[in-house]
């Protein structure tokens, strides 16, 4: 078992860690733009490595340099994405947040679209021909967009999606039997009987995070394990996922039941008058972000 992670910030970084400790995968091949920080993310990976029962291989193999020494001295591992020609899973987690004052997770999509563009040839060329697992913002749009540029089929292609807030609004309502569908983003929509101020609290939940971090990385990591396990175990585990559905042409939070090769089924229970209405809602606004998104991409190109 092979998995690869493109993006190696607080939260690709942490996703890294939290497959480890979770035993999943034999190999891990680590990429990332700034080569200093791949070079000591490697490093620190193959320390993990060390205290587990099972071996696993980090990749590319790190340099080691003296940290004294003069800095034209020092030379740092490079990405290499031809390692990812024969891995099973890569978690998509590129993003750069440093210049971003955000209300909402679109205000992402400027600079994260400009990444996948950058991103999918060479995954493309790479060979890979696994499952992708998106979890950049705004993630409905971004693995959308990423199946779009790399031409994977949408079965292959999926987003962390609402499995998060659907963590969030649980631990809110107190309640196992909710759920979050839609848009990973303000027009997400409860389910089953969740009065309007628990839903609400559901979708701040993490913004009461951000805005004291300056990011999240644990629940969604946490996320991003749950739904490779599932995929590694070959379950047909239903989870709250963001998944391309035919009928609109979008990519959206509903249940999907997952395998080793991805989504294999979509299923959406049964909504109140107002509950479809606000997927409904959700669904127009993915739309019309997604189209703004390839209009600009053509625009530009």
């Amino acid at each position: 078992m092979k998995i690869g992670i493109i993006g190696l910030g607080h939260v690709g970084s942490t996703v890294a860690y939290k497959l480890l400790l979770e035993n999943l995968g034999d190999e891990m091949v680590l990429i990332d733009t700034n080569r200093d920080k791949l070079n000591a993310e490697i490093l620190e990976m193959q320390d993990v490595a060390q205290n587990l029962a099972r071996k696993v291989r980090i990749l590319p193999v790190p340099v080691v340099n003296d940290p004294l020494g003069a800095p034209g001295e020092k030379t740092f591992v490079e990405p290499d994405y031809a390692l990812l020609a024969d891995a099973d899973f890569v978690v998509f987690s590129a993003a750069d947040l440093s210049k971003l004052e955000m209300t909402d997770r679109l205000g992402e999509l400027p600079i994260t679209s400009k990444i996948v563009e950058e991103v999918a040839p060479k995954l493309k060329a790479s060979g890979f021909s696994g499952v992708v697992l998106s979890i950049s913002n705004p993630c409905d749009v971004i693995a959308q967009y990423l199946q779009q540029q790399t031409g994977f089929p949408a079965s292959k292609v999926i987003g962390t999606g609402t499995l998060l807030d659907t963590n969030r609004l649980k631990n809110r309502t107190g309640r196992q039997d909710v759920l979050m569908v839609g848009e990973h983003g303000e027009s997400q929509t409860a389910v089953n009987q969740v009065s309007d101020t628990l839903a609400q609290q559901g979708r701040l939940s993490g913004w009461n995070i951000f805005t004291v971090k300056g990011y999240t990385n644990f629940g969604i990591a946490s996320c991003a394990a749950r739904i490779l396990r599932a995929m590694v175990e070959d379950s047909g585990a239903e989870l709250p996922v963001s998944s391309y559905d035919p009928e609109t042409g979008t990519y959206y939070s509903v249940l999907a039941a997952l395998d080793r090769n991805g989504v294999v089924s979509r299923r959406c229970p049964a909504l109140t008058e107002s509950e479809q209405a606000g997927l409904d809602t959700s669904i127009a606004k993915i739309k019309d972000i997604y189209s703004q998104t390839i209009r600009n991409h053509y625009r530009e190109g």
